[in-house]
């Protein structure tokens, strides 16, 4: 998984080096108001048996099992295919450590904030546009020491007009210090343009 963005952040510097048809359709500066679940379930779930199993079986997490986040995002495009993203997500939460056997057994503050790099698929030119995104990010839980992550994953913008997305997102939230966990973040919010085109 380093790979993969580690690839997807040179992409995005490779871009910026030797430009593209003069970045026609290259973001402007963005605001997004996200809501989110916080999903620690499913990926505990796969790492005990396999993704396979959790799909066959029917055993993703349900929604009751999820922690609701609202979030807030800025982007802006850095060429016509790549856009940064920087986003700070809240919710409550029982953290389940991973140097812990079992979770504190109560919902605590959760704040995680990220930078990311979007590599999109289309200009934002179309109506659909499908992306991927890594990047790398922390969480402080309880008011606690800063614990880090990278979120890679994917989504899908759809242009409501010339400056103003709905947009979409998986992410997978890979653990980098030891007390962080694996989770995925499903969210979906309103984007609408802040700067000049």
């Amino acid at each position: 998984m380093r790979k993969v963005c580690l690839g997807i952040i040179g992409l995005a510097l490779f871009s910026v080096a030797f430009g593209q048809e003069k970045d026609k359709y290259r973001k402007s500066a963005t605001l997004a108001i996200n809501f989110g679940m916080m999903d620690f379930k499913t990926p505990q779930s796969i790492k005990t048996s396999s993704a396979g199993s959790v799909l066959g079986n029917g055993n993703w997490a349900k929604v009751s099992d999820m922690s609701p986040a609202l979030g807030i995002s800025f982007m802006k495009g850095i060429s016509n295919y790549f856009d940064y993203c920087v986003s700070g997500y809240f919710s409550s939460v029982d953290y389940p450590f991973r140097d812990k056997t079992t979770p504190e057994g109560s919902s605590s503050p959760l704040g995680e904030f990220d930078a990311s790099v979007r590599m999109k698929m289309l200009t934002d030119n179309f109506i659909l546009v499908p992306y991927l995104k890594a990047g790398i990010g922390g969480s402080i839980y309880k008011g606690s020491k800063l614990d880090a992550f990278m979120p890679v994953g994917a989504g899908l913008q759809l242009k409501l007009s010339t400056q103003t997305f709905l947009v979409s997102d998986f992410e997978y939230r890979l653990p980098v210090t030891q007390r962080a966990n694996y989770h995925f973040l499903y969210s979906i919010g309103i984007a609408t343009g802040i700067g000049k085109k």
